[in-house]
């Protein structure tokens, strides 16, 4: 018995390495097609911050994705296969505005070590989980504040200062102008992750377009392999400088959206 025992422990062990070799080679297949390069590394360290999220999920509701290979696909495959669509640059200071349990902002983390990353939400568990991702993932070119974004962006030290934010499931597209146009410099970009229905967005986004002086989005479109779902990124190009009084103050651009 103890022999068959250990016999079917090695065997179940054996397929689950297969597994998950397999996988590993179908995410960089994935990867690739993107013009992405990974590598073992930066695979690893994305594998512990899945095991991270899944750990803290049992403390705080950070993900209702919790299947390992639906969590690879659209956790860590959506917040990367849209990189080349926006181009980050070595250098480049990046805001994650709305961050939960670090999606996009930790993956892109790992990926660009040379990128500055600045994560922020309003809620200071999620932010403190968040920091403990970046502590034992070792990722010093990531920054928590648990703050909201209509106090920060009225803070000279954040206003104009990036070149690139971005924000994935956080609220509609005519409020996310107004909360994230104020950060970027002068021709930066907000990177919006959206699903397949976009469209009524952008429509009553003209108002808060014109009001934050701001280029009509550019709109790219991907799906998920497996058929886990289709993707939209919209990219809003900052053309003129912020008028002061955006984005109004706290919870003003949710309850009167432009």
């Amino acid at each position: 018995m103890f022999d068959y025992q250990r016999s079917r422990l090695f065997q179940d062990l054996t397929n689950t390495l297969k597994q998950m070799m397999s996988f590993h080679q179908d995410f960089e297949k994935w990867m690739e097609n993107a013009g992405i390069t990974i590598t073992d590394s930066q695979f690893d360290k994305l594998s512990k911050y899945l095991n991270l999220l899944k750990e803290k999920n049992e403390e705080l509701n950070l993900t209702k994705i919790l299947e390992p290979r639906e969590m690879w696909i659209k956790h860590i495959l959506d917040s990367l296969i849209a990189v080349p669509f926006f181009d980050i640059k070595p250098g480049y200071k990046v805001l994650d505005i709305g961050t939960g349990g670090g999606l996009p902002g930790i993956p892109l983390a790992i990926m660009f070590p040379s990128v500055q990353f600045t994560l922020i939400d309003s809620t200071q568990k999620k932010i403190e989980a968040v920091r403990e991702f970046a502590h034992d993932l070792n990722l010093r070119n990531v920054t928590c504040i648990a703050v909201r974004a209509e106090t920060l962006a009225h803070d000279v030290n954040y206003r104009d200062q990036f070149d690139l934010v971005i924000t994935r499931a956080v609220a509609p597209l005519r409020i996310l102008i107004e909360l994230t146009v104020p950060f970027i410099h002068l021709y930066g970009n907000v990177i919006c992750y959206k699903g397949p229905e976009y469209i009524s967005e952008i429509t009553f986004s003209k108002n808060a377009i014109e009001k934050l002086k701001s280029e009509p989005p550019r709109i790219l479109q991907y799906s998920l392999p497996e058929d886990m779902g289709h993707r939209t990124i919209i990219q809003i190009t900052k053309k003129n400088v912020t008028p002061d009084i955006y984005p109004r103050r706290e919870g003003i651009p949710a309850k009167r959206p432009l």
